[in-house]
């Protein structure tokens, strides 16, 4: 397998068509033959773009993402199990995370030493660093960032999903309620938990933060908003 064939992308989306379109054009532009599980979050359906883009499609009948973030606690349940579901439909190495305002601009991806990257390592509150160190002895960079365009080793989350009964969102969500808000710190939290190290990663940027100044080495970037 040729290294830059050895992700499959993991595209949960809603109703908009058009920045979906748009997405998809441009990653098939530079990655033809990788997989792409796409989902509608009981959005629009997207049957026509199956046989366009070569993606696994699936309507769910639930939407997890009322007003743009989790609405509870058995929504970021829902949200880990059909990436899982993604992560046992495919046999590539990595998993990377699409969202609809993701671009690619280029195909020369190299992937991280760690388990996951993302654009930026956010600080987890003192409360929950300190739970998720007394159950690693790695020296792990502690803290969130993995949005749109971040990339996770398959096994580790399959791995962390086979003990998903272990993992208590709930008490942890006491810690730090962000990870019960939004994807990034949910998956961030989920592969921390059982032992999985997170770096930032050179291959995804994200033009939405302040000062942005393009990476010279990135592949994905997240925050383009003219769509989205």
């Amino acid at each position: 397998m040729d290294s830059k064939d050895n992700f499959s992308v993991h595209y949960q989306t809603w109703k908009n068509k058009d920045a979906v379109n748009h997405v998809l054009k441009e990653f098939r532009e530079y990655f033809p033959n990788n997989p792409i599980r796409l989902a509608s979050d009981n959005g629009a359906d997207y049957k026509d773009f199956v046989d366009t883009f070569e993606v696994v499609y699936d309507f769910k009948n639930s939407n997890v993402f009322p007003g743009g973030k989790f609405g509870n606690i058995s929504h970021c349940y829902e949200w880990l199990n059909r990436v899982n579901e993604t992560c046992q439909m495919f046999s590539t190495d990595w998993i990377v995370i699409f969202e609809d305002d993701v671009i690619t601009k280029s195909d020369k991806i190299e992937y991280p030493y760690s388990d996951s990257g993302g654009f930026i390592i956010n600080p987890w509150t003192p409360e929950l660093t300190k739970k998720l160190k007394e159950r690693n002895t790695l020296n792990l960079s502690w803290g969130y960032g993995m949005c749109g365009g971040s990339i996770f080793k398959r096994q580790s989350f399959l791995d962390s999903y086979n003990k998903i009964n272990e993992f208590p969102l709930e008490e942890l969500s006491k810690l730090d309620d962000r990870i019960i808000g939004w994807s990034d710190t949910l998956i961030n939290c989920f592969l921390q938990y059982f032992g999985y190290t997170y770096q930032i990663w050179d291959g995804m940027d994200d033009m939405s933060y302040p000062n942005y100044v393009p990476k010279e080495n990135s592949v994905f970037v997240h925050g383009y908003k003219e769509l989205y």
